[in-house]
């Protein structure tokens, strides 16, 4: 049985495909299908790779299939055909939140998809609203305290990686919060800017622009480590809760069963991805940390499997 190998909760390894080309590749517009609203992290990157793509191979589009916490954008790219047309950009939650916060979901989290790459480990932050009197995280505690169920806070939908991050870190922090799901965070940061909710962890592609501008207050950072594009945000693991490691990671999919050599073109659009994440919008993640290439090097098997390690 075709199996992916999940590392912190998720994986995205090259499974071997039938091979051969029956024509040049591509021969008409690739889509990028993404489970988010635009403005997101997983947009945002798509968008990036995509126009990068474009230059190379001709027309390559970015489609949102929003809803379900990515289960509705997962079940059309489980089902579309395996030739190299339809791929998926997404998050950790179809592996390792959905299958346990849905009774069922429509798609084989282990079994209908083939891994492209590891993108990218995604970093969240603590913002505020300026309405929120605190400028540290310090502060901040105090006042969430002194007022339970004052704030509200905003995530990319229920079950969503900004959802459960930011419920663990009430649980540990002690402090009480209102919840209030949105459908990505294209929705949820404009509310958080307008002073709808006052609370958000965010990824800085999300809040970078406003950030600067001065309209929201970037607090801690969830990762375990400072961002080194962001020397001077603490993280929460320094500042209160020992061990507070909270990130995500963004992969290229396919279906299952996409010819090999389609999948070795697909992975090797590295330096083009590459290139694309240093643009500024994203300068703030952290680069991709590993690219699995296993189905590039001999025809597989068995499944392919590549390990992940998040960069220093």
């Amino acid at each position: 049985m075709r199996r992916l190998l999940v590392i912190l909760g998720i994986g995205f390894c090259v499974l071997a495909p039938a091979p051969v080309l029956a024509q040049a590749y591509p021969s008409k517009t690739v889509r990028i299908i993404v489970g988010t609203s635009p403005g997101g992290s997983p947009d945002v990157f798509a968008r990036l790779i995509a126009q990068k793509m474009s230059e190379s191979w001709g027309p390559v589009v970015v489609e949102n299939r929003i809803g379900a916490n990515g289960n509705i954008a997962a079940e059309m790219v489980s089902k579309s055909a395996s030739d190299g047309y339809t791929a998926y950009i997404c998050d950790s939650a179809i592996w390792a939140i959905n299958p346990h916060l849905y009774a069922k979901v429509p798609y084989r989290p282990l079994e209908d998809f083939a891994g492209i790459t590891t993108i990218a480990t995604l970093p969240t932050f603590l913002t505020v609203h300026p309405s929120v009197p605190a400028t540290t995280y310090a502060e901040f505690i105090a006042y969430a305290k002194k007022n339970p169920g004052k704030l509200s806070y905003a995530s990319s939908g229920n079950g969503s990686i900004h959802h459960i991050t930011t419920e663990l870190f009430k649980s540990l922090a002690g402090i009480e919060m209102v919840h209030v799901p949105y459908k990505g965070m294209g929705q949820a940061a404009p509310a958080l800017i307008a002073g709808d909710v006052q609370v958000a962890f965010s990824s800085y592609t999300a809040i970078a622009q406003f950030v600067k501008a001065g309209k929201v207050r970037m607090l801690a950072s969830a990762d375990g480590k400072r961002t080194p594009a962001l020397p001077d945000i603490p993280t929460i693991a320094e500042l209160g809760i020992p061990g507070f490691d909270m990130a995500s990671m963004l992969g290229m999919l396919v279906p299952v069963g996409v010819p090999r050599d389609i999948v070795a073109k697909l992975n090797a659009t590295r330096p083009n991805a590459t290139t694309a994440l240093r643009h500024p919008p994203a300068s703030a993640h952290r680069p991709m940390s590993c690219w699995s290439r296993a189905s590039v090097r001999q025809p597989l098997a068995g499944p392919g499997r590549a390990s992940c390690s998040r960069s220093a």
